[in-house]
């Protein structure tokens, strides 16, 4: 998230760039802006994503970039309203960060790179330096974060250095006349500087001719397919699944937040010739070492042994330690309907063993109760 660039007056009676420390840890470096940032400062903010995420004025041309530069920062540092920093990496500009203060004690957070300096951990360094400043030279106790909901890069950024998230907050910022949603966050001075969860992205996992990668905008249909299908609504009555193209962005979301939380991680089943989805598996429910798997079959994905190789995928990966780059998950629970003879002979055949039979704990369709059946598996 790149700061709103604010209204500023009287910038020739700042004291610019003198009073602005330098701060580094030797990769990345936070200085004072220079004109000669302008060409890269209008690369990145008329940079697609940035144009998308922020609000800096659009389109960003060189008027607005030498606004930026001469007057919006050198008034924010003489004002104490807004520390802003250039962030240098490899020898030259890289993008901006800013602590805005919002209080006494309290500041915000905004962010942006360049996009060739994006996802090479930069975001990260400059956050570091910049709070451990904040703290110490600005006496802040807390420190907030926001961003469009959706903001992927910008949220594991602020993750990464520690900080704690809340409710999505509806209609919170202005994006140029419409209001959207945010996601919001926070970091005291004394919390710990490191993820407060694991951030579960699903890796790439392939064998027994299907593939399992993320869920992408790209599968809706599929999706749309699946939970329309009267088998696997039989099956799985309370779903959560999109059965409109509507509602498609809302279910992706959930899944991305699940990951982010560290509560959830689910791949798309795939088909490796084609990439074409044919269910779904996850793994979540996570406790003291244990956690549970899940799946769900497209139409198109049964009969063929798609979601047998994928659930193989899966508990390979969920019992496999951190050194192999697994969940390190030492057991498996996998709970179906008592009346569900695929999903009950998919779990044998996987290597789960059924552990005992649960009373009218798995709902139906007709608002009934099914037995369920409990199946585990141990690393």
């Amino acid at each position: 998230m790149l700061a709103s660039e604010p209204v500023a007056r009287h910038s020739a009676f700042v004291p610019f760039p003198a009073d602005v420390p330098t701060l580094t840890d030797g990769v990345v470096t936070l200085r004072a802006h220079r004109p000669s940032d302008a060409p890269r400062v209008v690369e990145q903010c008329a940079d697609p994503l940035t144009q998308r995420w922020t609000t800096v004025p659009s389109p960003y041309d060189d008027a607005a970039a030498a606004a930026f530069l001469g007057d919006v920062v050198p008034y924010a540092w003489a004002s104490a309203t807004a520390a802003y920093f250039a962030i240098e990496h490899d020898g030259r500009f890289a993008g901006t960060i800013d602590l805005r203060s919002t209080g006494v004690g309290e500041a915000e957070v905004g962010f942006g790179l360049h996009p060739d300096a994006r996802g090479r951990g930069v975001a990260r360094r400059a956050l570091t330096l910049a709070l451990d400043w904040g703290y110490a030279e600005r006496d802040l106790a807390v420190v907030t974060w926001r961003a469009q909901v959706g903001n992927w890069a910008s949220r594991r950024a602020a993750w990464s250095v520690g900080f704690a998230f809340g409710p999505t907050v509806p209609g919170m910022l202005d994006q140029r006349g419409e209001r959207r949603d945010a996601w919001i966050g926070w970091l005291t001075r004394t919390d710990d500087r490191g993820p407060r969860t694991r951030w579960l992205s699903p890796p790439a996992l392939e064998g027994g001719g299907v593939r399992l990668r993320p869920w992408r905008d790209t599968d809706g249909d599929r999706l749309v397919e699946a939970a329309l299908d009267p088998v696997l609504r039989a099956a799985l009555p309370r779903a959560p699944l999109p059965r409109t193209a509507d509602e498609v962005a809302g279910y992706l979301l959930r899944v991305g937040l699940g990951a982010a939380n560290g509560d959830r991680v689910a791949w798309c089943v795939a088909d490796a010739a084609t990439d074409v989805a044919l269910g779904n598996a996850a793994v979540f429910g996570f406790e003291d070492g244990s956690a549970e798997v899940g799946f769900w079959s497209h139409p198109a994905g049964r009969g063929r042994g798609a979601m047998t190789a994928a659930l193989g995928l899966v508990t390979a990966h969920a019992l496999a330690g951190a050194e192999a780059d697994g969940l390190g998950v030492r057991r498996l629970d996998l709970l179906t309907a008592a009346t569900n003879r695929g999903a009950r002979g998919l779990a044998e055949r996987a290597g789960f063993t059924l552990v005992g039979v649960e009373r009218a704990t798995s709902p139906t369709r007709d608002g009934d109760w099914d037995d369920t059946a409990r199946y585990e598996l141990l690393g």
